[in-house]
């Protein structure tokens, strides 16, 4: 079985949100699995700080789904786009 790595964009719901706490939270929501790769904090709208994550785990059904599920959880996080996908 390969692996897989997936760019998610997390945007917070107000500029106020501590972008810091959020990251130093990610690795806590994924499956056992699954690890955080690189991470950005970078701007992007209206004061705004969108957080770009790279997540890696093996390629099996449900994956994205469980990723998406734990990222969403995150406090102060309104939406969870998936960026790309690819194998590795």
């Amino acid at each position: 079985m390969g692996e897989v790595a997936l760019k998610y964009r997390l945007m917070p719901e107000s500029p106020a949100v501590d972008t810091a706490a959020v990251v130093a939270a990610l690795p806590a929501t994924l499956p056992a699995d699954a690890k955080l790769g690189a991470h950005e904090v970078s701007p992007f709208a209206f004061g705004l700080m969108a957080i770009d994550a790279l997540v890696i785990g093996p390629d099996r059904a449900g994956l994205v789904d469980e990723v998406e599920g734990g990222l969403a959880s995150l406090e102060g996080i309104q939406s969870v786009a998936l960026l790309e996908q690819s194998l590795l």
